[in-house]
């Protein structure tokens, strides 16, 4: 059997617990183990299975010994190492009980505000922090993993705002007691997405690990997916959700469901981004749930005629392509690019891979005279732009020993240059073959469509001119308070880039750069032959 890929994001499915603490009306057991084993047939590898707490308190975990020691539950327990099945657990007392079923993962949880903790477990955060420190060196010493949680990470709804001094200061706590993970609930669900990243960003600072962190968000607001979104573009890479979007926390008022597993998985699958989960199944098995409990649902449940991206994106593959006849005579080359035609397509080539394709003041010039002399040729509908090489484009190839006037002169030509591809009536395609680094990255934000292939990543970097950066800004339609100051700061990859809509399509090299150029675009213009030695033994090219 096929080794699946690792996921690049784990979804901690909280709904058996989390999901359903909160639901008035008694659910049999019968249906959690269902909704359990569901869930793990759909590809869940991290499942909260419920709450060893007062059935008085939440009364519909009062089952939580009949899941525990349930023969489908124990074969889960009894399941590889790769299957983490954490039990919340409030107390040592608690821990007993899921020691006493064979569980091999609890997580412990405290407030960052003082009201909550009051309403939730009836102490203070000290309190809280010294219950969960009990209860987490008696797992470890049994050899139990624990996983920690802090709550109302920016509300409390008897508090008011969170300091973020305070989940720092829980969060370095849940670390020392050794907790592997933590997880921010948003339990209020009052984040936005500027509270996320300033909020990450703080703990950072504050010398927590973004490789220890998790992100647990309620959607009370409509803010979860976002919320989500902008924690990955922050280097988070686990987050808690429920299948159908239930939740809620019957002790913060006005709170509703988690951030629904479905829409999560549905939003990191469309860029690219493994889970390791079955959309299909889950969708259904998110449908199921709800329907039994008459709940809503998530949004990807409710959709009429759903399909999974395996369904969708069922690209003709490389070997059934090769059949197509190729016609991309190379014309007399410049100095520093090649220009082929097929058709109705030009594609341009840069041709420096030892400079990384840096941008020349000559090269600058040879781009501009290309494209304005296809610019106005009505026989060209596509203008594609690529290179060779490890790098797409590394930037301005700035002259070592020049002044300043011809520094400026050649940041001048790339204006005009960038201003000519915009002002383009062609569709001008960026197929990135591999990095773009600042005045490359401008470069390819200037074209009106972006392919890249995995592993290329694009970056501004630092420039001595704050022009550049507004340019690219002004081109990707996205202001500096949104997602796009994430460029400015590190290298971002295809994933994120095509999460924030910056690129169309990923592939995973630049065999099927061509191919997905192809199939993605309504133009009927043959494929190209591909610039690299392996390809050119699959394709001979036919001159036209």
């Amino acid at each position: 059997m096929a080794r699946l890929p690792t996921p690049q994001v784990r979804i901690v499915e909280v709904g058996p617990r989390d999901g359903l603490q909160s639901i008035k009306d008694a659910i049999s057991t019968e249906t959690k183990i269902q909704f359990i084993q569901k869930l793990h047939r759909a590809g869940l590898r991290a499942i909260e299975l419920t709450s060893v707490v007062s059935p008085h308190r939440v009364p519909q975990l009062a089952d939580c010994q009949q899941v525990l020691a349930h023969p489908a539950t124990k074969g889960l327990l009894a399941e590889s190492k790769n299957l983490r099945l954490p039990v919340l657990v409030p107390n040592t007392k608690g821990l007993d009980v899921a020691l006493s079923h064979g569980v091999k993962e609890v997580a412990v949880f405290i407030s960052a505000t003082e009201g909550f903790s009051k309403a939730n477990i009836n102490s203070t955060v000290q309190q809280g922090i010294e219950r969960a420190r009990r209860v987490a060196r008696k797992a470890i010493d049994s050899g139990i993993a624990v996983r920690g949680y802090v709550s109302c990470i920016f509300v409390d709804p008897y508090n008011g705002r969170t300091e973020p001094s305070s989940v720092l200061r829980c969060a370095k706590e849940l670390l020392d007691m050794g907790c592997y993970e933590v997880s921010l609930g948003d339990t209020t669900g009052a984040g936005t997405p500027a509270k996320v990243t300033s909020l990450i960003r703080y703990l950072e600072r504050g010398g927590i690990p973004l490789d220890r962190l998790a992100g647990h968000f309620h959607d009370t607001h409509g803010q979860g997916t976002v919320n989500v979104l902008q924690a990955y573009l922050c280097g988070i890479r686990v987050f808690d959700a429920s299948a159908g979007g239930l939740g809620g926390c019957p002790f913060a008022p006005g709170a509703k469901g988690n951030v629904s597993t479905e829409d999560l998985v549905f939003m990191f699958h469309n860029a690219g981004i493994n889970t390791g989960v079955n959309l299909a199944e889950l969708v259904e098995t998110g449908k199921w749930i709800t329907e039994r409990l008459r709940q809503p649902g998530s949004r990807s449940s409710q959709t009429k005629q759903f399909q999974s991206r395996e369904q969708k994106l069922r690209l003709p593959t490389f070997r059934s392509m090769l059949h197509v006849k190729q016609s991309w005579p190379r014309s007399k080359p410049t100095k520093h690019i090649h220009i082929h035609q097929s058709g109705h397509d030009i594609k341009i080539v840069l041709d420096q891979p030892k400079s990384g394709n840096a941008l020349t003041k000559s090269m600058i010039s040879e781009l501009t005279n290309c494209f304005k002399t296809h610019n106005s040729n009505p026989c060209i509908s596509r203008i594609i732009l690529t290179g060779t090489g490890r790098y797409f484009c590394a930037g301005l190839d700035m002259p070592k020993r020049n002044g300043f006037t011809s520094s400026q002169t050649q940041f001048d030509d790339l204006m005009q240059l960038f201003e000519t591809i915009d002002q383009s009536p062609k569709t001008v395609i960026a197929c990135l073959n591999g990095h773009a680094r600042g005045a490359g990255a401008a470069l390819a934000f200037v074209c009106k469509r972006r392919i890249i292939v995995k592993g290329a990543a694009i970056e501004l970097g630092e420039t001595r001119r704050k022009t550049l950066p507004g340019f690219v800004y002004r081109y990707t339609r996205l202001g500096w308070n949104g997602s796009m100051s994430v460029l400015s700061a590190r290298p971002i990859n295809g994933s994120e880039l095509k999460i924030l809509g910056l690129v169309g399509e990923i592939v995973d090299g630049q065999e099927e750069l061509w191919i997905k150029l192809e199939t993605s675009t309504s133009g009927k213009g043959v494929l190209e032959q591909v610039p690299v030695p392996t390809a050119k033994k699959l394709i001979q090219a036919e001159p036209c």
